[in-house]
């Protein structure tokens, strides 16, 4: 598959149900769902409410991949809820996304900061982090999420 066969679209709002649907998959075959998991399920609408976006990435009529930008109290924004459909893993629909959604958060949102939390069981991801210059700021226990024990920056 060629990456110009690949459509990001912003806030796409037809994309909400396959959002909180990839999500909900890796969520639930690598850990379990917590409070915050049912709730993009119920109302994946949050996510492109109150300077909130997410980036779909499309191929012909199928959401392959998505992630989310969320705008916290303080201002800053964190990547999460980033996945990819199993059957469009392997072809560089994350790499994709990724530059995507760093791309919009510098450009259209202006920022030059950006961080996530994650797990060190998501080794896929990890990797992908790394590979575009992601550093780990935390590692542990996280006080609000129980599945993350793996935070990240990166300066854009």
């Amino acid at each position: 598959m060629a990456l110009n066969e690949i459509d990001i679209r912003v806030d796409d709002k037809s994309a909400l149900p396959r959002f909180a649907a990839l999500n909900a998959e890796w969520i639930k075959e690598l850990h379990h769902m917590e409070e915050s998991d049912k709730l993009m399920v119920a109302r994946p609408e949050i996510y492109i409410q109150n300077g909130n976006h997410i980036l779909s990435a499309h191929i012909g009529d199928e959401v392959a991949g998505a992630g989310a930008l969320k705008k916290h109290e303080d201002g800053r924004y964190e990547l999460t809820k980033m996945a990819v459909d199993s059957k469009f893993r392997g072809e560089g629909i994350g790499q994709h996304l990724m530059s995507a959604i760093e791309d919009y958060a510098k450009t259209e949102l202006e920022l030059d900061y950006l961080f996530l939390l994650s797990n060190t069981k998501n080794a896929a991801a990890l990797r992908l982090y790394a590979r575009n210059g992601w550093t780990v700021n935390h590692e542990g226990p996280h006080p609000v999420y129980a599945r993350a024990n793996i935070g990240m920056e990166k300066y854009l």
